[in-house]
């Protein structure tokens, strides 16, 4: 081996021991990073929370908790609830979804308003929001939403034709606890989509 190829032979070692160090490092970050995530207590997570940003506290809530309950208007005039999985928020809107076929989907489309609504039994809080649902099939808002959810993938991954996203407007939301310290709050959340100011 010659002197150049020994060079080589050693950068080589060097630049793998680095790379070595470097993915021991980042695996060493994440695990910290998420094992402060799961160590986080409801309670201390709703502790967290800036109550003045009202739309922080819906989206961070929604995340947190991923399974929500919907009330919607029955086609038979009684009110149906059903779970559902938020999706997603720019721009100050909220993305949820529904799919073509399902009977929620009628009833959002003869009354085009709903309540959705999470709550946490550890601390006894709550959070309900509401507003008139808006469909849209714009092709990057589902996207967004498949990418969002590993449940619709799984369940509509062949079939994405089908679903709907939909968006809310004239959205207000309340924020309720029996827990000591935290706030009780009422927020009206306009976004660019609303056409009329929110009584």
């Amino acid at each position: 081996m010659n002197r150049e190829q020994t060079r080589c032979f050693t950068v080589q070692k060097v630049l793998l021991v680095v790379m070595g160090v470097l993915l021991v490092f980042v695996s060493v970050w994440s695990y910290i990073t998420e094992k402060e995530h799961r160590d986080v207590t409801n309670l201390e997570f709703f502790q967290s929370l800036d109550y003045e940003d009202g739309l922080d506290v819906v989206v961070r809530t929604l995340d947190r908790f991923p399974l929500q309950y919907a009330a919607t208007l029955g086609q038979d005039g009684d009110p149906q609830i059903r779970p559902i999985e938020f999706k997603f928020e720019t721009d100050g809107v909220l993305y949820f979804d529904t799919v073509e076929f399902y009977t929620s989907y009628k009833e959002l489309q003869d009354y085009a308003y709903i309540q959705i609504c999470v709550c946490d039994p550890e601390t006894r809080t709550y959070l309900r929001l509401g507003g008139r649902v808006n469909f849209t099939k714009d092709e990057d808002i589902v996207s967004r939403c498949f990418a969002e959810s590993p449940i619709l993938t799984e369940q509509f991954g062949e079939a994405r034709d089908m679903v709907v996203a939909y968006y809310l407007t004239e959205v207000r939301a309340e924020f309720r606890s029996f827990s000591r310290g935290l706030p009780q709050m009422r927020y009206t959340l306009p976004n660019p989509y609303d056409t009329q100011e929110v009584q």
